[in-house]
């Protein structure tokens, strides 16, 4: 055991001494992921808009309760509100032209009225309605809110239905007593409470993050895993016995299983750290999200439990050490290392399909999704964000995946041996 130690130590004291190799390793690929993450809803937006920022919503005519609701409603801050009435916003829109360039570039009207809102809008505006009152017969007597939008852009469209299901439903159910079509007289359990109750907003955004997060966080957890283990695979091992140094390395007191070990291990401990740093950046680019776009990947309030961390932080050095053995199993079954490094970026291929498929599919897996290696490591942190995690599904994944890193090692290194 001790000289497993000693090859782990040589070969973590290479990894650092060059601290530009340790950034490239450690932090580069983690820091390039989450700048992919964040920057793709700025160009989503800017490919159906026009421009990288987001105008805010623009409100007429606004009670003094959605005031006093936007002001006191945790989900309904994450928009920006401009205040006019009708009268203000009729003569900054006079030119159609300027105002179906800012309904382009993502303008959203919420318009409340007791009227009818086409009245007020020509027809090339999309709309949501939302009728307050309790007396739905007489449209023109209803008290409605009109929620404007671009129609042909999907961004805009996105964001009026995300402002509407998270903003104006939960407004609307708010909503206790309407008196003679006065929808400014109301009273409801959100305005009874404290201003900020920690436990239920910490609740309100981790659902919606954690929701998110079980499509996006597995893929790119997957991803940086394997693209560490392969580069750390064809370094330790591919280009060592290419350049004649694993030989060299073999001659010495320190057996081969022994070279093997410690090279497996450090390979596993370097990859495990750098996918908990790549996690941690995760959590922060959430946290600090606060914009929560419609079209963000990684919402704000991405949280897990100590337990379902554990889970985890658990599953991933399993996973890594199922790459290693695959890795492994490739470099000893090629001889040129053009060919060994073809073969090894060709899961990754696996990793990016299967990460793409998972932002369109359904979120909850198949059981027989458990079985699949590696793909099962991916189930299990997407159910885990999503607090579905069940006890036998991490027995199986952690044994399966174990086991089967174990017989390749153990039929890949027996081969070696009787070269």
């Amino acid at each position: 055991m001790r000289k497993v130690i000693t090859v782990f130590k040589w070969e973590i004291g290479k990894l650092f001494s060059s601290w530009q190799r340790t950034v490239t390793l450690f932090l580069l690929p983690a820091i390039l992921l989450m700048a992919a993450l964040n920057v793709f809803p700025l160009l989503v937006n800017y490919m159906s808009t026009g421009t990288l920022t987001k105008k805010p919503v623009t409100v007429i005519d606004a009670p003094e309760s959605f005031k006093k609701y936007v002001e006191e409603t945790v989900n309904a801050r994450v928009f920006e509100y401009d205040y006019k009435t009708l009268p203000e916003f009729k003569k900054e829109t006079e030119d159609k032209t300027l105002f179906h360039k800012h309904l382009r570039q993502g303008m959203l009207i919420c318009y409340f009225t007791t009227g009818n809102p086409s009245r007020d809008f020509d027809d090339e505006v999309r709309a949501y309605y939302y009728d307050l009152s309790n007396d739905n017969t007489d449209a023109e007597s209803s008290a409605v809110i009109y929620v404007g939008f671009d129609g042909n852009s999907i961004t805009s469209e996105a964001r009026a239905e995300q402002f509407k299901e998270g903003v104006l439903k939960d407004y609307q159910d708010s909503l206790i007593d309407t008196l003679g079509g006065d929808y400014s007289v109301v009273g409801s359990s959100v305005f009874e409470t404290d201003t900020f109750n920690p436990i239920t907003d910490f609740e309100d955004y981790r659902t919606v993050a954690n929701t998110a997060a079980a499509r996006v966080v597995p893929g790119v957890l997957m991803i940086m895993m394997y693209y560490c283990v392969y580069s750390l695979v064809s370094d330790m091992f591919a280009s060592e016995r290419d350049r004649g140094f694993m030989a060299k390395l073999l001659m010495t007191p320190v057996s081969r299983k022994h070279i093997y070990a410690g090279k497996i291990i450090a390979i596993n401990f370097i990859v495990t750290i750098a996918t908990y740093i790549t996690m941690l950046l995760m959590f922060f680019s959430s946290w600090i999200n606060r914009s929560n776009d419609a079209m963000s990947l990684l919402p704000f309030g991405m949280m897990l439990t100590p337990a379902e961390l554990s889970i985890v932080l658990v599953s991933i050095p399993v996973a890594v050490f199922l790459m290693t053995a695959i890795c492994i199993s490739i470099v000893f079954s090629l001889e040129r290392l053009q060919d060994i490094t073809v073969n090894l970026q060709l899961p990754l291929i696996y990793f990016l399909g299967d990460f793409f498929v998972r932002m369109v599919r359904g979120t909850r897996p198949i059981t027989m999704e458990y079985f699949v290696p590696l793909h099962n490591t991916m189930e299990l942190i997407a159910e885990t964000y999503l607090a579905q995690n069940k006890a036998w599904h991490v027995i199986v994944v952690t044994l399966l995946n174990l086991g089967l890193a174990l017989l390749i090692l153990r039929h890949t290194f027996r081969k070696e041996e009787l070269k």
